[in-house]
């Protein structure tokens, strides 16, 4: 297949996909508005974000599919302003789920210093500084795209901030990612351990919530996608600016892995439906305009585990 026309096919399925995340990520934060649940706070941010990624990578695959059907039609200036810009929410995006898997991984590793640490004072500062590391992790290749653009630096520099760009983008937020997931998955195969010989010995004490076994669930499971995908990307990206005799073969992955992206912010509603049953109990009594989609609010409980 032609590399233009599997890139064309790709935006295609891109733009199909964005348009169904964006619905899908609404509807999710509606329905987790009405659930009315701090633990829940971090992924209706989560949806927000993706929803912003969404509908900004939606348009840059609109005109590139007008670009290409009217070469003559030049995008330049808002291809300026809006690449640099999906690239800032991207890494907001990534730190926003690395800072997801270490909060679920604090509390149910470590719950005592979890409901004393990870009050909504500390989350709100640590969002905020997220949002300042997105925009100056992207600094450098931001500048350096524009100068060769104008012709000002060598290849080499542009590259360089390449590869800084995905270290701090991309793996960093992985490598903690998967050890907050390794550290998650044992202690949850702990707890269940304790779990059985309490109930052998005929204790209630230690009976986990179901609620709060699904929040991690869900959580594993957004946060795995993200390491599939976006690691993908990352070394897609390497390879990329590596290679220099298979280019073709480099433009059909990097496009894919793009994709990839997409699928990643496109896929959380689906998450949701299949793993959360009081999500689910919720959407259905909004569609079916029961007394809970009125006035009352269907919570999962706030558990530290």
């Amino acid at each position: 297949m032609d590399v233009i026309y599997f890139e064309k096919v790709c935006m295609c399925v891109g733009i199909a996909l964005c348009l169904l995340g964006i619905i899908g990520n609404s509807i999710s934060v509606y329905v987790l508005s009405k659930m009315n649940s701090r633990s829940l706070r971090l992924l209706k941010y989560l949806n927000s974000v993706d929803i912003a990624f969404l509908a900004m990578y939606c348009t840059l695959l609109t005109l590139n599919v007008v670009q290409m059907g009217s070469p003559q039609v030049s995008f330049h200036h808002v291809y300026m302003f809006l690449v640099p810009l999906v690239d800032i929410v991207l890494t907001f995006e990534a730190y926003l789920t690395v800072l997801i898997a270490f909060v679920r991984c604090l509390a149910v590793a470590m719950p005592f210093r979890f409901s004393s640490c990870m009050r909504d004072s500390v989350q709100n500062k640590m969002l905020f500084v997220i949002i300042v590391l997105s925009v100056l992790f992207n600094v450098p290749s931001v500048v350096a795209d524009i100068l060769y653009i104008r012709g000002m630096p060598p290849q080499n520099i542009v590259v360089s901030s390449k590869y800084v760009e995905q270290i701090l983008c991309r793996f960093f937020p992985i490598i903690i990612i998967v050890s907050c997931n390794v550290i998650l998955v044992v202690s949850r195969c702990r707890m269940k351990s304790l779990q059985g010989h309490d109930n052998q010995c005929g204790s209630p004490h230690r009976r986990h919530p179901r609620s709060a076994f699904q929040l991690t669930c869900l959580v594993l499971a957004i946060t795995t996608m993200f390491i599939v995908t976006h690691g993908a990307l990352g070394a897609t990206f390497i390879y990329y600016w590596m290679s220099n005799s298979v280019i073709e073969i480099a433009a059909y992955v990097l496009i894919s892995a793009r994709l990839m992206t997409v699928i990643n912010s496109a896929t959380n509603f689906i998450f949701y439906c299949l793993i959360g049953s009081e999500f689910r109990t919720t959407l259905a009594s909004l569609c079916k305009k029961t007394p809970c989609s009125t006035g009352i609010k269907t919570a999962i409980p706030v558990s530290s585990v």
